[in-house]
C-alpha cells in the first residue's frame, strides 16, 4: 500500500488556540472570584469551591497539553501485525486522568486489507494512556489506597479528591497487574547505602481470611430475580431459609486462613562510644507462596547487605519449620529463639504449681529469667523438673497441669541450641522478635484479616506484595521504575476478572479434632 502525508496543520491549531483560550478564561474567572465572590465566604466554603475550580483547570490544562501533542502531518497508512490501516479523520476520544474525565481529539485508522482490530488509534500509547484510557496516575494512586482500605471505601477516598474513580473491577484488575510488579521490585532492590555492621533476620507468619471453594461456587450462580410483589425483606427472609448452615465438625476452621510468611531485615551499627544504634534500613518482604518462597527472597536480600562476610543473628518463634528453613538457607546465622515466646512457657510451667498471680509465681519466673540471661539451661531444666514432684498423680486438674509442664519442659529441650542469650546480651544485640511481630500485625492483620474478608489466593498476594513497598517507604521509587517501564513498553492492560483467573479459592488443610 503506497504511504502519503496527510498536513493537519490548520486543524490542530485551531485545537490549540481553542484549548488555550479556556484555560486563561477559567483562569482569569477564577482570580476574580478569589477577590469578589470568594471573600465573602469563610474559609472552609472557599476551600471546597477553590478545590472544584483549579480540578476543572487543570482538566483543561491536560486537554490543552493534548492538543500540543497533536501530531501537524499524519502518515496516511499504516501497518500493524497483518493488517494495513488508512487514515479517517480526527476523532474524538476520551481520557481519564487524575483530574477527571475529557474528550480530545486524536488522529484515526480503519482497517482496510489483511487482519486486525478494526479501528486504530496510535495516539494514545504516543502519550502513554493504559488500558481502558487511563493514565497510568490513576493506576497508581488507585492501587497506594487499596494498600491502605478495602477497595469500596478507597474508591471513596480518591472519589473526594474529584477526580477520576475507576470502577471496582477496574480497580481489582488495576492491583493484579501492579502486585507481581512490586514482588519482583523487592527482590531487585539494590542494598542500602550506609548499612549497618551486624544483620538481623526475623520471621513469623499470619493468618489471612481466604474463600472457600463452596463459598465461591456460591457466589458464582447468578442471582435469581426477585418475584413480583415481594418486598427485599421478604426475599431476604426467603434466601435465609433456602440456605442450609451445616453445623462445623471439629478440625473445621471457620475463618479458612491462609498462612502468609513475612520477614524482616535489618542491621544495627556499633557507633564508636560502644552504643548500638538501628535498627536501619528495615525491609520487610512477605509471601502466601510458602516459607520456602520467602526464604529463597530473603537470602537474596541478606547476600546483598553481607550475609556471609557481616555478623548475622536470625530470630524466630518456636515454629519448627522456620528453624528447619535456618538450617538450609542461614546456617552461618547465630540462631536465637524469641525471648518472649520462651518466657511464656515459663509462666505456664510455674503456673501449675503456683496461684495465679501470686509472688511467688513472680520470684520463680523471675529466677528462671535469670538463669536463662546467664546461658544456664541445665538449671532451669532441672527447676521446671522440680515442679513435677508438686503435682499429684491423681485428682481433679492434674493431668491438664502435667501436660502443661511437660509441654513446657519440652520447648526449653527442645530448642536448647537457640538459647543463645547470654552471648547476644554481652555484646547489646536483640534477642526479641518485635520487629516481625509488628510487622505482621501491620503489613498482614491491619490490610488483610479484617471482620468478613475472603481473599481468592492470587489478589491476597498481590495486595501483599504491594503494602510491603509502602510499608518500606519506597512507593515514590517504584513509581518512578513502573513510569519508567511504562514508558519503555508504551504499553500496558489490565487482567480481566474471571472467576477462573484471580479468583482461585483456598481450602485450608484441617486441624487433627
Amino acid at each position: 500500500m503506497q504511504e502519503r502525508t496527510i498536513d493537519l496543520t490548520d486543524i490542530v491549531e485551531q485545537e490549540r488556540v481553542t484549548r488555550a483560550a479556556a484555560v486563561r478564561s477559567t483562569f482569569e474567572d477564577t482570580m476574580g472570584w478569589l477577590t469578589t465572590g470568594g471573600v465573602e465566604q469563610p474559609l472552609h466554603r472557599m476551600e471546597r469551591e477553590l478545590h472544584e475550580r483549579l480540578m476543572r483547570l487543570g482538566l483543561l490544562m491536560v486537554a490543552l497539553w493534548l492538543a500540543s501533542r497533536l501530531p501537524t502531518r499524519v502518515k496516511g497508512a499504516l501497518r500493524k501485525g497483518r493488517g494495513w490501516y488508512a487514515f479517517e479523520d480526527l476523532a474524538t476520544a476520551v481520557v481519564r486522568c487524575r483530574y477527571g474525565k475529557l474528550r480530545h481529539l486524536q488522529p484515526t485508522y480503519t482497517l482496510v486489507h489483511g487482519k486486525g482490530s478494526a479501528v486504530l488509534s496510535p495516539f494514545g500509547r504516543l502519550i502513554g494512556l493504559t488500558a481502558g484510557r487511563m493514565s497510568l496516575g490513576v493506576h497508581l494512586m488507585a492501587a497506594y489506597l487499596a494498600t491502605k482500605l478495602v477497595f469500596d471505601d478507597s474508591l471513596d477516598v480518591m472519589g473526594l479528591s474529584g477526580g477520576y474513580v475507576p470502577s471496582k473491577r477496574a480497580a481489582l484488575g488495576i492491583v493484579d497487574q501492579l502486585g507481581p510488579k512490586a514482588s519482583r521490585y523487592l527482590d531487585d532492590m539494590p542494598p542500602p547505602l550506609d548499612d549497618g555492621e551486624i544483620l538481623f533476620i526475623q520471621v513469623d507468619g499470619k493468618g489471612a481470611p481466604h474463600i472457600h471453594p463452596d463459598e465461591h461456587e456460591r457466589r458464582c450462580k447468578p442471582h435469581t430475580k426477585r418475584p413480583r410483589g415481594q418486598s427485599q425483606r421478604e426475599r431476604r427472609r426467603w434466601r435465609r431459609r433456602q440456605k442450609q448452615t451445616v453445623r462445623r465438625k471439629k478440625g473445621d476452621k471457620s475463618k479458612n486462613a491462609r498462612m502468609a510468611t513475612v520477614g524482616v531485615v535489618y542491621t544495627l551499627r556499633r557507633l564508636p562510644d560502644g552504643t548500638i544504634e538501628g535498627p536501619i534500613h528495615k525491609r520487610v518482604i512477605g509471601t502466601f507462596e510458602g516459607s520456602r518462597v520467602l526464604f529463597r527472597r530473603l537470602a537474596k536480600e541478606a547476600r546483598k547487605r553481607g550475609y556471609g562476610t557481616k555478623e548475622t543473628v536470625f530470630l524466630a518463634d518456636g515454629a519448627t519449620h522456620l528453624w528447619t528453613m535456618w538450617k538450609e538457607f542461614f546456617p552461618k546465622a547465630t540462631p536465637c529463639l524469641d525471648w518472649y515466646h520462651l518466657c511464656e512457657y515459663l509462666w505456664k510451667a510455674g503456673g501449675t504449681v503456683h496461684k495465679e498471680g501470686a509472688d511467688a509465681l513472680v520470684a520463680w519466673v523471675r529466677e528462671r529469667k535469670e538463669e536463662l540471661r546467664s546461658g544456664d539451661v541445665d538449671a532451669t531444666l532441672a527447676a521446671m523438673e522440680e515442679l513435677r514432684h508438686h503435682i499429684g498423680r491423681s485428682g481433679p486438674g492434674t493431668k491438664g497441669r502435667r501436660e502443661r509442664l511437660a509441654k513446657a519442659i519440652g520447648y526449653v529441650e527442645n530448642h536448647r541450641d537457640y538459647l543463645n542469650y547470654e552471648e547476644l546480651l554481652a555484646r547489646d544485640l536483640d534477642i526479641a522478635t518485635g520487629a516481625i511481630e509488628g510487622a505482621v500485625k501491620h503489613v498482614v492483620g491491619a490490610r488483610l484479616d479484617g471482620s468478613g474478608m475472603r481473599w481468592c489466593v492470587q489478589r491476597a498476594e498481590h495486595v501483599l506484595s504491594l503494602r510491603c513497598v509502602v510499608v518500606n517507604g519506597d512507593w515514590d521509587a517504584f513509581c518512578e521504575a513502573t513510569m519508567l517501564r511504562h514508558e519503555a513498553l508504551q504499553t500496558w492492560t489490565i487482567p480481566r476478572i474471571t472467576p477462573d483467573g484471580p479468583m482461585k479459592p483456598y481450602e485450608a488443610k484441617k486441624k487433627a479434632a
